[in-house]
């Protein structure tokens, strides 16, 4: 599609001319959105038009009104059929985007072709850039600083299903692919599979251990002739999206016996195809004790942190804004989404952040020391060391350890005779040993620090554990305490994202996944800029009459 000539001159036919009236308010949120929003997404219509053909095809809806619907759905959380129906009917929306009083709006299905092509011109972000850039512009953000970083979960689009429902359906979804491309009747088992995997549905309430087993069984023997016969077909067919899932499900939750027949795994690996509608799906947890588990994706948040670091007072609204919206893989770690993340801002401007504060999750020995050699301030709480031999032995935490003396002061104060420099060739990553020797044997505390047979005490740690020991030591400071509760606002951003809608994903794949989040980051950042601007003309009486 081409893109449409550009039309930025006003109509006495505009909402803004026939239904001045009802936005006389100056504080009016949709006033608000036309006034300081809408020209930041006027301002990307050059990025905009790139996306389009130049003077090929059927003219396009004005890229700039889409995106702003698109904004407006996720401000509003309405689905694309509502927004069609907003646009032709809400005199609100007309408004704040600027259109005439009899335009009768978009196909819905138009917004999902414009949401493809942004993903497909690598312009998902578009939105949240622009609205970020206004920001900017006005004042209310500026490159790093500081801010603070934390992660949600988003649920996929997609039902829970158990292991063998996903072999089955897989199963199903290449029969009907085949059915579609029209090879079907060469596959000699096509009756018997069609009537077992597409026909039939299985009341899995019903099934006992033993029919479980049967019917994985039979599903991964029949996946295997299935991948054997794919394999013999030419490659369009053979490399298809459907083939190669197929493929990838099978080894994920089969494997071959010796007589050459599948056999179901004792147990998952990480990352596994969780749902074949959206195979970008990933199981993940928490923590150990599984407390909170999800299928889904994560995402990285980021915000700004006040110059002062003081809380607004109470009634008052809030002048920091989301900086960054990273979505990763469910298990990608706190540590790779926070690099992601840096340098997703570092490419677009905005920088790392001069302090970070953060939870637990993002500080390490290795991170505290990246932090120092940047001349940057990683804050936020380290989590306490563990004893691997018995929570009742004496942790890392009781030695004091000094890294540049090579020396380690154990609970009973005796100095360690020895320090071995520890390196792994493969990664270059380095530990440091420490050990007493024979002062072990005489220790009263023995016991308490150690139940090895030798009776002596090693300690293993990395070679940045001092600033990880400082840091333990700066938690026990009430200035430090009082440090960390900057960080505390970021929940409330969290909140804010996930029941604006960002708790589960819209779309299908981590791609259009990010799109979303991108959209649920730049509505929440609007909400704010709105209610900002409309707290400061409230004040504007208070102050004259002052």
């Amino acid at each position: 599609m081409s893109v449409p000539t550009e039309k930025r001159q006003g109509s006495l036919f505009a909402v803004s001319v026939l239904g001045a009236a009802l936005f006389q308010s100056a504080a009016d949120r949709y006033r608000v959105f036309r006034e300081k929003i809408l020209p930041c997404l006027w301002a990307v219509r050059e990025q905009l038009a790139a996306l389009y053909c130049a003077d090929n095809g059927r003219p396009a809806i004005e890229p700039v009104l889409a995106l702003g619907v698109t904004l407006l759905q996720f401000m509003e959380k309405v689905p694309d059929r509502k927004a069609q129906e907003n646009l032709r009917l809400h005199l609100g929306w007309k408004y704040a985007l600027d259109v005439e009083l009899g335009y009768a709006g978009v196909d819905h299905s138009s917004l999902g072709k414009f949401r493809d092509r942004l993903l497909a011109g690598g312009a998902a972000r578009i939105g949240f850039d622009a609205l970020l850039q206004g920001l900017r512009a006005a004042g209310l953000v500026r490159a790093r600083g500081k801010q603070r970083l934390d992660s949600t979960h988003v649920l996929g689009a997609v039902a829970k299903m158990g292991r063998l429902e996903v072999v089955r359906e897989t199963i199903r979804l290449v029969l009907r692919h085949l059915c579609r491309v029209g090879v079907h009747h060469q596959l000699g088992s096509w009756a018997v599979w069609h009537e077992r995997y597409v026909d039939s549905q299985i009341a899995w309430h019903r099934l006992n251990p033993a029919g479980l087993k049967e019917k994985s069984e039979q599903a991964g023997c029949d996946a295997l002739e299935l991948i054997k016969w794919l394999r013999l077909q030419p490659a369009a067919l053979r490399e298809s999206d459907q083939a190669l899932l197929l493929q990838r499900v099978f080894l994920e939750q089969y494997e071959l016996g010796s007589d050459e027949q599948p056999q179901r795994r004792p147990t998952e690996a990480s990352g596994v195809v969780q749902n074949p509608h959206d195979p970008e799906v990933q199981w993940a947890t928490k923590d150990l004790a599984k407390t909170t588990q999800w299928e889904g994706y994560k995402v990285q948040i980021a915000e700004t942190v006040a110059a002062d670091g003081q809380p607004k007072p109470k009634g008052e609204p809030t002048e920091q804004f989301i900086t960054e919206v990273t979505t990763t893989e469910a298990i990608a770690s706190d540590l790779d989404g926070r690099r992601r993340l840096e340098q997703n801002q570092e490419e677009r401007g905005q920088g790392v952040a001069d302090e970070l504060y953060v939870d637990a999750a993002y500080v390490t020995d290795d991170t505290l020391a990246e932090a120092r050699e940047h001349g940057r301030e990683l804050i936020g709480p380290a989590r306490p060391s563990a004893n691997a031999a018995g929570s009742s032995l004496f942790a890392a935490d009781a030695f004091d350890v000094d890294i540049a003396k090579r020396t380690a002061i154990c609970p009973a104060g005796h100095e360690s005779r020895q320090c071995s420099h520890l390196e792994n060739h493969h990664t270059g990553h380095v530990d440091y040993r420490f050990e007493w020797a024979g002062l072990c044997a005489t220790c009263a505390l023995q016991k308490q620090c150690t139940t090895s047979r030798s009776g002596r005490r090693m300690v293993v740690v990395g070679e940045h554990h001092d600033l990880l020991q400082q840091r333990r030591r700066d938690m026990q400071t009430d200035e430090f305490q009082r440090l960390l509760l900057r960080r505390n606002a970021i929940e409330g951003t969290i909140s804010e994202f996930t029941r604006g809608g960002g708790r589960r994903s819209r779309y299908r794949g981590l791609a259009k996944t990010a799109l979303a989040n991108y959209f649920q980051g730049a509505a929440v950042n609007a909400h704010r800029w709105i209610r900002l601007m409309q707290w400061h003309k409230e004040q504007e009486p208070i102050e004259q009459a002052a």
